[in-house]
């Protein structure tokens, strides 16, 4: 049969298919593995994922998943998820940060990716406007996924490269779905209490207009996978804490992938006003993206008892901040270099700066991440990865997959390649 051309892509796909692109962090973490595969002594700073050898999850949820397991609890759950999860994480949420959605009002997912996308699918019609930062977390993809009109709102070094109530006011008339992250993959950047109650407002005083004229609100989608981890006097606050008249218009995410360490057992929800549910359940059962019955027995256990988990959190934080201190502690040895970064406050994230291109005469961070890579065995994932197209030397380092010995070597493998390239002599 003769094939049909009908331009780029295959003639068979739809346009959206011929249109998808892969994750750059997943193709770029897949060349490292396969090096490190090799024999290879390379320090896999790339991807949001943390390595069992290096963090586990809770022992209650390994037990409780296994006893459910062994009791039968192998049949499909409910779409929406288990009554007993969905009260105990409500509940938790309820005391945690103020959010009060009732057990109603939390829709569970196989990770939070499901719900991430069932929340863009349940506002946007094709051509909305979809605003997120830059840099931020496949929210680009997304764009495309949904048909939307992408509305990047870049952030800056001064704002930890956070989205600013500013720069969303500039352009909030064209906004539908206003996505935002804290602690901010990639950054590690956490909004503060005045700036996310200004973002908050600025939604609000919109939201009144469009009330008068009949129109479709703008909604917030506040990711906060990463809630807890924070640096230490950094604090996590959520939009209803700083402004509860933004109930109405926001959607909450959370998974255990982060803030349990458990990437690989996907169970993640979304908490929004219980009124608008029903489509979401629905959704969520076409697609059978809930988790797994025995996961989901063992986290409605587990939330419902937060000294367990306050504990976990306590602990884990400290050992990201042995890994951010060893981190920080090389890299500060390296600024006459030209490299610098910005102070981390949550999650397992560290923006930094290489500010190699006149050094290795190159114009484009793919050449220094190669140049990092090949010289160091230090792998890192370019920003344009997260949507900030620009060739500025700033780079995401992921510290959940490497102890603090392995930091503290490819520190040394990092002075040693740069000290070799500048000839033993760093910046005047």
């Amino acid at each position: 049969m003769a094939t049909v051309s009908m331009g780029e892509g295959d003639w068979r796909l739809s346009e959206m298919a011929n249109g998808m692109e892969r994750s750059r962090i997943l193709t770029i973490a897949a060349s490292v593995r396969a090096m490190i595969a090799d024999g290879k002594e390379v320090a896999p700073f790339t991807v949001g994922d943390f390595s069992p050898d290096q963090f586990e999850v809770p022992d209650e949820l390994l037990t409780g998943i296994i006893d459910a397991v062994s009791e039968g609890e192998t049949n499909y759950p409910p779409a929406a998820g288990l009554p007993e999860l969905r009260e105990s994480l409500s509940e938790w949420m309820k005391q945690k940060y103020s959010l009060d959605v009732g057990p109603e009002g939390i829709i569970v997912g196989s990770g939070a990716r499901p719900v991430l996308y069932a929340s863009f699918r349940l506002f946007l019609e094709p051509g909305d406007g979809l605003a997120h930062g830059v840099p931020a977390w496949n929210n680009h993809y997304y764009v495309h996924l949904n048909d939307a009109i992408d509305i990047p709102i870049a952030g800056t070094p001064e704002s930890r490269f956070l989205p600013t109530a500013e720069s969303i006011e500039a352009r909030i008339k064209e906004i539908r779905v206003l996505i935002l992250n804290s602690p901010l993959n990639p950054t590690g950047t956490c909004f503060t209490r005045d700036e996310l109650s200004a973002i908050c407002e600025v939604v609000l005083n919109e939201n009144q207009i469009r009330e008068k004229e009949g129109r479709k609100p703008v909604i917030l989608v506040y990711d906060q996978v990463y809630s807890t981890m924070t640096a230490e006097h950094i604090e996590h606050v959520h939009p209803v804490q700083v402004c509860p008249e933004i109930f109405d218009y926001t959607i909450t995410l959370d998974a255990i992938s982060k803030s349990l360490t458990g990437t690989g057992l996907r169970l993640g929800w979304m908490a929004l006003p219980p009124a608008l549910a029903p489509p979401v359940i629905a959704l969520i059962g076409h697609m059978g993206a809930w988790p797994a019955r025995p996961i989901q027995k063992a986290a409605a256990k587990l939330y419902a008892k937060p000294e367990i988990l306050e504990e976990y959190f306590r602990d884990l934080d400290q050992r990201i901040a042995e890994r951010m201190i060893a981190l920080q502690s090389g890299l500060s040895e390296l600024s006459e270099y030209g490299v610098s970064f910005v102070e981390p406050e949550g999650g397992i994230y560290l923006t930094t700066r290489f500010d190699l291109f006149e050094t290795l005469g190159v114009t484009t961070n793919e050449e220094i991440r190669q140049w990092l890579l090949e010289s160091a065995g230090v792998a890192i994932v370019p920003f344009q990865a997260f949507g900030l197209e620009d060739d500025t030397g700033w780079f995401r380092i992921s510290v959940g997959a490497v102890s603090v010995s392995e930091i503290i070597a490819a520190m040394d493998r990092l002075e040693s390649a740069l000290m070799t390239e500048f000839g033993h002599e760093p910046h005047a």
